[in-house]
């Protein structure tokens, strides 16, 4: 049997709300909205250069309240990602495998014609700090950088909690925790979960490395090469993490080119990923217990081929009466003891290649999909304006100038006038401003939802992969037993 490539397993604010259109009931954009000619830059990159903005944490986990499926594209011609279209990446079986197979790594992507990058994230042996205030360390390398730096998981925190200010309308993957309880005590330094941990912090870092937009952002590109601690680097630099929207001039013709079927696209995606994140937190579970399950299994095998090598120490007493079989009963238990080890390494070998394998894969799409949920979620909670409330004051102030300029000049206070002009002005520049800002939103998350499709190809790859996995191992078992059947065949039956 062959096996499969090895495979790749490698997880908030600002402020605004529903998108309006010029077309919006009781609103009247489209006499203050203004054609605008150039366009910057989609995401005006920041210069690092200073700050002790301390971190924050910014992430969510899998089980919140949080929610948002599939991407159901309407009927309409062809529509081309702006990101280009994923590879699938290779899937070749890498040859025989040997009797004890190698195991994927949980740090890399799947690689293929169009190779990913792949960061890897080692703890480290050591805790640095204070006796109660001791932190694991995490080498972060990327082989493609030529990088390798240390950072601890407080890092990580402040580093999403910038992404969410810069960028509140992207998929941002998710932070594993910090600790998880379990009734009542934490667990921060259970080997365990600082191994698992250190796989969700794999999975966060190749989720931003391969991400089109983000990959670019200068905080991820410093967060991975720059040497020195972080927390010192911070206070050297001057870091800014304003909104990308912030100065972007609306493009002609971008309002346009939304569909106006956008809005249902993304409910009914929204209610796609709600059903398609629990169902992926559940089977994440269920494989998690599979895994141990199959431990336990291979476990109880090696009972058994110890109770029956120590059974061929008491045969001979056991049938005293007449010995002359012993010998060729005491061969069969043995043989059957040793296959019974040899079938524990191979479950031994096939729950350690679903954790670091099928689980992680499970893993990366669960954490898509959450991902995506809580974009969802924060649209809902930032992406709001206070249109309506300064089309009511424009108008006021309009009819307040009205009445001012029908007055005697001796009448009116110097100045009055300016003011309110000045007002109105100032209102329908945030009016321009906030219903730009809107069609950058709504923009924004066709652009990530376009991408997030990328992810359906990884479904077809973990089940692909599984498969070929399950029927590798069922082969070698099968063998096993067949050679074991072989070396019973001289057992005496009494015929």
């Amino acid at each position: 049997p062959q096996r499969p490539a090895a495979n790749g397993n490698g997880h908030t604010n600002g402020s605004f709300g529903a998108s309006p259109s010029t077309a919006i009931a009781g609103r009247t954009m489209s006499s203050y909205t203004t054609a605008t000619v150039t366009s910057e830059t989609a995401s005006a990159r920041q210069n690092v250069v200073p700050s002790t903005s301390p971190g924050g944490w910014g992430g969510g986990y899998f089980d919140g309240n949080n929610t948002g499926g599939g991407f159901n594209e309407p009927p309409q011609p062809q529509v081309t990602s702006p990101f280009g279209s994923a590879s699938r990446g290779g899937r070749e079986p890498t040859g025989n495998a040997p009797s004890a197979p190698a195991l994927r790594t949980s740090t890399s992507g799947r690689t293929g014609s169009s190779v990913e990058e792949s960061i890897i994230v080692t703890l480290m042996p050591e805790k640095e700090g204070l006796f109660m205030f001791q932190h694991h360390n995490y080498e972060v390398s990327s082989i493609r950088r030529g990088s390798k730096v240390i950072r601890r998981y407080s890092d990580f925190v402040w580093l999403l909690d910038c992404l969410h200010k810069r960028y509140p309308f992207r998929v941002l993957p998710l932070l594993p925790p910090k600790r998880v309880a379990v009734n009542g005590n934490h667990l921060s330094n259970d080997g365990a979960f600082i191994e698992k941990r250190r796989r969700g912090l794999a999975r966060f870092l190749n989720a931003l490395v391969r991400h089109p937009v983000l990959s670019q952002e200068q905080l991820i590109i410093m967060f991975l090469t720059v040497p020195t601690e972080l927390s010192v680097w911070r206070k050297q630099a001057t870091i800014s993490v304003q909104d990308e929207f912030q100065g972007r001039v609306l493009p002609p013709g971008l309002e346009d080119s939304l569909p106006p079927t956008l809005e249902a696209l993304f409910d009914k995606t929204r209610s796609g990923i709600r059903r398609s994140a629990e169902l992926y937190i559940n089977v994440c579970n269920i494989m998690d217990r599979l895994v141990k399950r199959t431990e336990g299994v291979a476990a109880d095998h090696a009972r058994i081929a110890l109770s029956l090598a120590s059974l061929t120490e008491t045969s001979a007493d056991t049938y005293a009466t007449d010995t002359n079989e012993v010998p060729l009963l005491n061969d069969g238990l043995n043989s059957m003891s040793r296959h019974l080890r040899t079938c524990q390494t191979l479950m031994e070998d096939e729950s350690k290649a679903w954790d670091e394998g099928v689980l992680e894969d499970l893993k990366r799409q669960r954490d898509a999909l959450v991902s995506v949920r809580e974009l969802f979620d924060r649209r809902e909670r930032l992406d709001k304006d206070n249109i309506p409330y300064l089309e009511r004051r424009i108008q006021t102030n309009e009819t307040k100038l009205a009445n001012l300029r029908s007055k005697p000049e001796g009448m009116v206070k110097p100045g009055e006038i300016e003011r309110v002009v000045e007002a109105i002005i100032k209102d329908k520049e945030s009016i321009v401003s906030q219903h730009n800002r809107s069609i950058f939103v709504k923009e924004c998350i066709r652009d990530e939802l376009m991408y997030f499709q990328n992810t359906q190809f990884h479904v077809s790859r973990w089940n692909q992969d599984w498969a070929q996995e399950r029927v590798k191992y069922s082969e070698m078992l099968a063998d096993n037993w067949r050679r074991l059947l072989d070396e019973l065949e001289g057992m005496p039956l009494g015929d």
